[in-house]
């Protein structure tokens, strides 16, 4: 059962495998604002909404539009091929600063709070370094340089309309120290939705991970991201568990694979339910190609349990059932054969199952009941898991030590075998430090997919991207690079607004 206060006070990190496009209308309410605030702040509610009010729009899968889809998503030509112009995604933009806006607010002003316990208040604030954390995290490895604005406003006309660009390496030390002081703030206790201390570690390690890569390169991180990540694996309060239960709603509240997630709920109407599921469906895959997954990433995914969470494949019954629904008239009734003028031909119809199962749709999100709108479900969004950790610390320690210990290669084994069917394990000892180095980014790829974290991984490694793009009905093969434009553009509406903020090189 997902209750609405722990939808209002769930919470995220991201990027991607995703080779998905996502796109959905807005929350159909307006968070909670600074202005609706009480002015003198002296009750503690005026807090909790603001904290559920920046919870809202991170919440929005909408504000995850930009990030499943960047780049690396191999279904939307205009992010494979770097054409997006500063035009683009201006929402990600003015979305997270409207969250530090309530964020900032918290931190600045919650000692006036004459009513609630500390407990109470330190749960509050330590959420609140927690989020603002997170969202400048996201959107440093986006933009590079950002401003970065540390103090509340109770006009968002005023947010960001003079802050200049801050260096990434100083945004990264302010990261740091938000998720430090949400790690001394927060609890223990692994509830639905809620940030622990286990979630500020694991960000932490993630943190170092990526300063130790592309652009920054600080390399003397790799220790520390290493160290953090052991600190959650010491504490034994985690297991990797089945593959499919990080995904089958019924499972995720009770996880103890999952560190952070959003939780979603079909209760409480679809402002807080999880519209991935009509994104990524079978009904809307087969009909919408940019739903289709990478034709070349599920013929080369290893045979196991995790390709068959990940993907729907030809003996799915889910599949049949849907391709046999009729009209009553004995036409086969959906719209993909409406679409493609083959209504009732057997053959036709094998054919063009055929085709679609070629190409492959996303399962991962149809774990979930479905809401009284269709394409919602309850699923939660799942955002760091247990076998994330076990993979930063096996690739942290590796290129800190020049080589992997024993450990890292039990662990790396752990996440490899859950997922094949294949003897999946590697002999310890038997790989030289770029050798190792590669099979963990390489698992990462598989363990991942679809999770909104792949764009960020072929950044921080520089990886060379090769894949297929749909264009009118075809595929076209398209090879590049590492991109000298690995950043996105600063969106024009806020160069307009702002007269110290520069673009990036390359817009």
């Amino acid at each position: 059962m997902k209750y609405l206060n722990r939808i209002f006070t769930s919470i995220v990190v991201i990027l991607l495998l995703g080779l998905f496009t996502i796109s959905c209308e807005k929350l159909e309410e307006e968070p909670f604002s600074f202005e609706s605030a009480s002015n003198t702040f002296q009750n503690i509610e005026n807090f909790e909404n603001l904290v559920n009010g920046a919870t809202r729009i991170l919440q929005s899968i909408d504000y995850y539009g930009l990030t499943s889809g960047s780049k690396a998503i191999e279904s939307n030509p205009t992010i494979d091929t770097y054409s997006f112009t500063p035009a683009d995604f201006e929402g990600y933009w003015s979305d997270s600063y409207r969250a530090i806006n309530n964020l900032n607010s918290i931190i600045e002003n919650i000692t006036l709070a004459q009513n609630g316990t500390e407990a109470q208040r330190d749960k509050i604030l330590g959420k609140s370094y927690f989020l603002r954390a997170f969202t400048y995290f996201n959107l440093v490895r986006f933009y590079g340089d950002v401003p970065l604005i540390l103090s509340g406003s109770s006009s968002l006309d005023n947010v960001g309309v003079s802050d200049p660009r801050m260096a990434s390496v100083d945004v990264y030390a302010q990261i740091i120290a938000d998720f430090q002081l949400a790690e001394s703030l927060l609890g223990t206790a692994n509830l639905p939705g809620e940030p622990t201390v286990w979630a500020a570690k694991a960000y932490l390690s993630k943190v170092y991970l990526t300063m130790a890569g592309a652009p920054l390169k600080l390399t003397e991180n790799y220790e520390k991201a290493a160290s953090k990540a052991k600190e959650i694996i010491d504490s034994e309060a985690f297991q990797l568990g089945a593959y499919v239960d990080n995904f089958v709603a019924s499972n995720q509240d009770s996880s103890s694979s999952i560190l952070f997630q959003f939780i979603y709920s079909t209760d409480a109407g679809s402002a807080y339910s999880n519209p991935l599921f009509g994104r990524t469906s079978v009904r809307n895959g087969i009909t919408n190609p940019g739903s289709r997954a990478y034709r070349r990433y599920m013929d080369e995914f290893p045979d196991g349990p995790r390709k068959e969470t990940t993907f729907y494949m030809n003996t799915d019954p889910v599949i049949d059932n849907f391709l046999n629904e009729t009209d009553g008239n004995g036409n086969y009734s959906n719209q993909a054969y409406r679409n493609a003028n083959k209504i009732g031909e057997p053959d036709e119809r094998k054919y063009f199952l055929k085709d679609a199962l070629d190409t492959g749709f996303i399962k991962k999100y149809t774990y979930g009941a479905q809401g009284a709108e269709g394409d919602q479900s309850d699923q939660n969004l799942v955002m760091f898991r247990y076998a994330e950790v076990l993979l930063i610390y096996a690739e942290a320690q590796n290129l800190a030590d020049n080589g992997a210990n024993n450990l890292s290669y039990e662990l790396l084994n752990s996440v490899r075998t859950r997922g094949r069917d294949e003897a999946a394990a590697i002999p310890p000892m038997s790989l030289s430090t770029s050798e190792f180095d590669k099979i963990v980014i390489e698992e990462r790829y598989w363990e991942f997919g679809y999770e909104m974290k792949r764009w960020f991984d072929v950044l921080r490694k520089e990886i060379p991207l090769t894949f297929d793009i749909y264009t009118g009905g075809e595929y076209e093969e398209f090879t590049s690079a590492f991109p000298d434009r690995y950043l996105f553009p600063i969106p024009q509406r806020e160069i307009e607004l702002n007269p110290n903020l520069t673009q990036n090189i390359g817009y």
